[in-house]
Parts: C-alpha cells; structure tokens; sequence
C-alpha cells in the first residue's frame, strides 16, 4: 500500500483556485496549520456548531493537523467508513451470502413430507440492479420441480433467524421510516424491503407482490386526488389514507413493516405460479429448537450474491443505508452468532483493537450512520483509514471510496486527488478519507461538523480545507 498514489487513486489534475489572486502559498508548515485554524474560525460552522479535525501523514505517522480530535461526535454516513473495513477485514472481498431452500427429498408421489425452509443469511442484493427480484424464487421452484416435488406437506417457513428481528435501527426518527433511505433489514431480504404501490379507486396493487406485505385501505373514492401513506412504528400494516378519484392511477413507494414476512410472501407468490401446492402455513421460523432442525435440513438448492467488494462499493459510493446496516448485522452474525447491533458494535471494536486504534467512546447502534445517537472521533476515523491504506486489501476498500465528481461527490472536488466518504445529517457534515497533496503525500484526514443550522456550512469547511491541503506542494 505505499505505492497508494500511484496504483490506486485518480491521477487527476490538482485543484487550482478560482479566484483571480489566490492567497499567498503558507511558508511553512506551521504557516498552514495556522491558515486551516483560521479558516475554522472564520467559518459559520465553527461560529454555530463543533469542529473536529485530524489530519495525518499516512507513511510516517506525522500529525498534519488536530482539533477536537478526541472528542466523540456524531458521525452520519462517515460511520459506513468502519463498517465496511471491518467487513473487509473479517470477511474477506470476495465473500458471498447465501440464500438456501431446504427440505427433504420428495415420496413416490411428488410429496415432501415436513417443512420447506427458505434460509436467508442477510444478503441485501435481491433486487435491481443485482437481479430480478424473484428470480431466485423462480431458480428455487425450478429446482423443487427438477427433483418431482409438486406438493409440500408441511410449512413453508422463512428462517430468518442469522439476524435478530429488530428491524429498525435505535434512533431512527420516525419521520424516515416510510422512506427506502431508512428500509428495515432483515436476515430474509427483498427488493431493498421497498415496495411500489399502484393505487386506484377500487384497489391497491403492490410490486413485487407479496401477501406478506400487509395494508389497509382506508381511503375514500372522491373527485380529487388527496392520497398519503402511514404505519405505526411498531406495526407491520401500513395503511393508505385520501381520497382516489375514478380513473386515476397513484403510485406510491414504501417501506415494508416486516423483511420476513414480506420477502416469504413473494416467494410463496412464485410456488403457486409454478404450481408448487402447499398444504401447511406460511410462516416465520420459531425461533429455538427449530432453527437447528432447519440448519440440519439438506439443501434443496443455494443461491448466492455477487462478492462483498461489489457490495460495499455501493455502500461507500452510494451512501446504502440499507446495505450498510445488512454488512453491519453480518459482522455480528459472523463473530458472534446472531446479526444484532450489539454484536454487530462488538465485531467493529474488534477490529479496532486487533489493529491498536483505540475504541473509547465509540458509540455504533447502527453501521449506517443514520442514527443521531451513533459516535466516534476524527481521530478513530483516521485510524481506520491508516488500518485499511497498510491492509492486504486495502486496494479493494480505497477502490470503494468515491473520487471527486462520483457517487455522492458528484458536485464536490472535482479535480482533487483523493477518495473520501461523506457525511451527512440534519445539523451534521463530514467527510472522511484519503487525499493526496501537491508534493505527492498520502494524507488521512477526517472532518466532523456537528450542531450547525445549515449543514451547507460544514461542506463548505470541508472543502476549503482540502483545497489547502491539496495545494502544499512541499514534504510534511
């Protein structure tokens, strides 16, 4: 990883300054130090909120710049940075989940005698771009009836138990929840767990479709089109309000109650498409004795996704909540059994450890950073930049990382040698990652704003202090 300048970031132009007279170049490295202290203190997010800053040499350790280094604050996306060099590091790039059908072999007449198991292990990618959603299940029917099962004369259960059932994450407003940025997660995933409704006057269609997404409709037919959607936190109904007009088509995109439910539906939806009858209940798995029984069930058929490389692209990239918080219940899963937020927060302090940057006051009750009640310091952010800059697969994480003018940076440092993540929050900013300055060094650096009225504000500081860093054309 010391060759990082030239084999794995952007070789692009530096940035030069717009202005007609760019300020003189600092003298020295004190002279610089002190020019990004005075464009803190100049900023309204210094003047209205918290500041922290840590910047640092990433071959020989030199501190460039520190300010409230030390100090827990609140991180947004700029968590998915430890998230997805945790999972790098503990699972490997090119580790796949897997989604199994379970069951045994059929009688003389087409029967499987007992439950069908749909065993989910987290996988986010059931969706497009990745695959038609039910493709899998259709792959799965495929194979019941290459093995002449046409019948089950049990259960079709969803065994969702790699990952707990707690959905949401602490700490998320209320306010997200119908939105796909704040999907629930579940060890059993589909379509994001977003659904798109099609809503007329005399019904309400859903897609994909699945009876396992449950609705009420609680609106009027009227002359005028006044249609919204509401669910209780704790409740897997989502009902549709308003008034529809005769004739008119609304289209609606929602957030699913309950992962489990709503990714089994669809598939049962597909067996009996396919013609595959089942005799007993649809269901989620009891969670106890039944689990080991499914576990220890022969595999009917296995689908998996594409390597997680290509997944937590999309998390860093893309900003994936939803991604985010299925790698980060992995973590759990993997180290400690089952996928929940505390051993999830258990897995990422381990790999901190093993890799001596300290976790005091790491607060992780999500691997999104979508929970305002999440914590970490600039300085631990720029450990994990070092961890991931010196890692065996360190080109795999940098690669992830959006360069100016991509992914979530599509309007920002454009011309800037660098990958980096942002942050971003009602009242909080960040930016995380590595840049690259004039004279050729590989700088980590991680920036937090926190508390400020207008988080325009924090993006501007961000990026006034990497245009100076980016421009020092002398060895720090």
């Amino acid at each position: 990883m010391r060759s990082l300048v030239k084999a794995c970031l952007l070789s692009l132009s530096l940035y030069q300054a717009g202005a007609a007279t760019p300020p003189p170049k600092p003298a020295n490295a004190n002279e610089l130090k002190m020019r990004i202290y005075q464009q803190i203190r100049n900023s309204s997010a210094f003047q209205s909120g918290q500041v922290g800053v840590y910047v640092q040499v990433l071959k020989t350790g030199r501190v460039v710049y520190s300010e409230n280094a030390l100090k827990p604050m609140i991180p947004a996306s700029n968590l998915k940075v430890v998230t997805t060099a945790a999972a790098i590091d503990l699972l490997g790039p090119d580790y796949r989940y897997l989604t199994e059908l379970r069951g045994g072999p059929p009688d003389g007449h087409g029967v499987l005698r007992g439950n069908l198991y749909l065993k989910g292990h987290g996988d986010p990618t059931l969706c497009l771009p990745y695959v038609n959603p039910t493709s899998p299940w259709r792959f799965f029917a495929k194979n019941l009836k290459d093995k002449g099962i046409t019948t089950v004369d049990g259960d079709l259960v969803g065994d969702d138990s790699a990952f707990d059932r707690e959905y949401i994450g602490q700490g998320w407003f209320d306010r997200y929840l119908l939105d796909s940025y704040a999907a629930p997660v579940g060890a059993l995933s589909l379509n994001c767990n977003v659904v798109e409704l099609t809503i007329t006057s005399d019904s309400v269609k859903t897609e994909p479709n699945s009876p396992g997404f449950q609705y009420q409709r609680l609106y009027k037919t009227g002359g005028y089109d006044e249609c919204w959607i509401t669910r209780d936190r704790n409740s897997d109904v989502t009902v549709v309000r308003g008034t529809v007009s005769p004739g008119s088509v609304i289209k609606r995109t929602v957030t699913v109650g309950n992962p489990g439910t709503f990714t089994l539906g669809s598939f049962m939806h597909i067996l009996k498409a396919s013609n595959i009858n089942i005799n007993g209940k649809t269901r989620l798995i009891s969670l106890g004795s039944e689990v080991a029984r499914s576990g220890s069930t022969p595999v009917i058929a296995r689908y998996q996704s594409p390597r997680l490389k290509d997944i937590i692209a999309q998390v860093n990239k893309e900003s994936d909540n939803v991604f985010a918080q299925h790698v980060f219940k992995t973590l759990g899963y993997k180290s400690r059994g089952q996928g929940t937020a505390a051993n999830g927060e258990a897995a990422v302090r381990d790999f901190l450890r093993k890799h001596n940057v300290s976790d005091e006051g790491l607060v992780m009750v999500d691997g999104s950073g979508l929970s305002t009640s999440d914590r970490i310091t600039p300085r631990q952010l720029v450990g994990v930049v070092e961890i991931m800059w010196r890692h065996r697969h360190g080109q795999v994480y940098v690669d992830s990382l959006p360069t100016g003018g991509e992914g979530t940076l599509t309007s920002r440092l454009g011309g800037l040698t660098l990958r980096a993540k942002t942050g971003t929050l009602d009242e909080h900013s960040a930016l995380t990652g590595y840049l690259v300055s004039a004279y050729g060094q590989t700088l980590g650096f991680s920036i937090l704003v926190n508390n400020v009225p207008q988080t325009w504000s924090g993006v501007e500081l961000e990026d006034k202090i990497l245009h100076t860093l980016a421009a020092w054309d002398q060895p720090f």
